[in-house]
């Protein structure tokens, strides 16, 4: 395949231009993308006879090594640090954290030899567009310099940079989305995150209405791009040929806060369950104005991207009893008080974090379990190449806890199964006063290991 560079800058500023276009959240944009382009790599790169994925790096330009300075790894990263996203921000307090502490113990060893890891990262205000020039800069055009993209928030985000980052070889790891686009096998440069796929959340709360509420009419809030259509095509599809029916899906704008109109709506439908598959502080807003409309429900769901502390205390009491899933210690539930990690995690917070970072946070809780896997990564791979260390994560097999993991969560992935975690908890949120709130775990942990493809439409895969 002949490597395409040529008007590379005119490309990029005509895609930022067209992402500005749209609203922040949106993911449904394909710039950037072709059924016919594969980033230097074959439809079926990864696959092999032994089960083992191999990326394969026949059309990559000599860089394997670039972004590492003498002892010193250098990750890049973008993510909201400012304005009504800046709640974001906290992820990055935790994996700083823990590089920290790594750094001050001599560094990850790789093959025999120790390297600092260094985070370099730029504000996107949770804009596509931004995200693009953002990494384009601190990665270089040509990818140089830095080693890996670390973490960047946000499905169009990651969109947004995955055809350059495929095409110069360089790796996107632990993108902080739960969208099942990162199964497209087109893009094997780019993996997920322990977030579980927004699918697997949608799968798992219909089987709760299942066992729970066999005849439940639901009302879905959802945002009107990939996703929101993860969340609605998947669930649709888990109740299909069950009484379980769904009596509106109502869409509010990506970036919007204020949905009380489409809650209103949903609210008059009559429905005995909310699915609440809005982030933000869309989600808040939405619990508050359910309750403001005076409606009566049996369970309501919140996305996987809502339970932060931030977030679930700007709903204060009318959060309660509101179910979630997620693969992470919620470090305010008191059940985990005498737990060795929530020890280590709160430790390391306190000697190497920044003063002012919320140890009860629950996505600073994510963003350190986040480097905690990296690190492991890190440490297993062969050699400290991009390619070996994209590999050794697309082979993943750890069943021990690792950062703040809940206890039997393992991350699995092989050359057929792109996703990194598909174990859930089901948790529900427990307000006791504004001064005491948390998510309690409910039953065992849910095992969907290797069945989000299954479970997913392939549109949301490929899309």
């Amino acid at each position: 395949m002949q490597r395409q560079r040529t008007g590379r800058k005119v490309m990029l500023t005509m895609a930022a231009l067209a992402l500005v276009v749209t609203s922040c959240g949106r993911s449904d944009d394909n710039s950037g993308s072709s059924s016919n382009s594969n980033n230097g790599t074959s439809a079926d790169s990864g696959s092999s006879t032994d089960g083992a994925f191999a990326v394969d790096t026949a059309d990559c330009p000599d860089n394997g090594t670039d972004g590492i300075s003498g002892d010193t790894i250098t990750l890049a990263s973008s993510f909201p640090q400012s304005g009504l996203t800046a709640a974001f921000a906290q992820i990055s307090k935790g994996y700083k954290a823990y590089f920290a502490q790594v750094n001050d113990a001599g560094g990850v060893e790789v093959a025999g030899k120790k390297y600092k890891i260094e985070v370099v990262d730029k504000d996107d205000e949770y804009n596509a567009a931004k995200t693009s020039a953002n990494i384009n800069e601190l990665v270089g055009n040509d990818g140089s310099k830095a080693f890996a993209v670390f973490n960047v928030v946000g499905t169009a985000n990651n969109i947004a940079i995955r055809q350059d980052l495929g095409e110069n070889c360089v790796p996107n790891l632990f993108a902080a989305t739960g969208s099942p686009a990162w199964g497209n096998p087109d893009y094997p440069w780019l993996v997920g995150s322990t977030l579980a796929p927004y699918t697997v959340e949608a799968v798992a709360f219909a089987d709760y209405l299942k066992e729970n509420d066999p005849s439940a009419k639901v009302a879905m809030l959802v945002q009107n791009d990939d996703y929101g259509k993860a969340y609605e095509e998947g669930f649709k599809q888990a109740i299909d040929g069950t009484d379980i029916t769904v009596t509106k899906v109502a869409k509010y704008t990506a970036g919007a806060n204020d949905v009380a109109a489409p809650v209103t709506e949903l609210a008059a439908t009559g429905a005995d369950v909310f699915f609440n598959g809005s982030t933000l502080l869309a989600c808040p807003n939405a619990l508050q104005k359910a309750t403001e409309a005076n409606w009566t429900r049996a369970h309501t769901f919140v996305s996987g991207t809502c339970i932060s502390k931030t977030l679930m205390g700007l709903a204060g009491k009318d959060a309660d009893g509101v179910i979630a899933y997620t693969n992470t210690i919620d470090p305010a539930n008191p059940a985990y008080a005498d737990s060795e990690a929530l020890a280590t995690y709160k430790d390391t917070l306190e000697k190497f974090g920044d003063a002012d970072v919320d140890p009860e946070n629950g996505i600073v809780a994510y963003g350190y379990t986040q480097a905690a896997v990296l690190v492991k990564v890190l440490e297993e791979s062969p050699e400290l190449t991009r390619s070996a260390v994209l590999d050794t994560m697309r082979n993943i097999d750890i069943s021990d806890q690792m950062g703040m993991l809940v206890d039997g969560v393992t991350l699995k992935m092989s050359a057929d199964d792109a996703y990194l975690a598909e174990n859930v908890q089901t948790i529900q949120y427990k307000y006791v006063s504004d001064t005491e709130a948390y998510f309690e775990n409910v039953g065992d942990i849910l095992d969907f290991e290797g069945k989000t493809k299954d479970i997913t439409p392939e549109d949301l895969i490929n899309g």
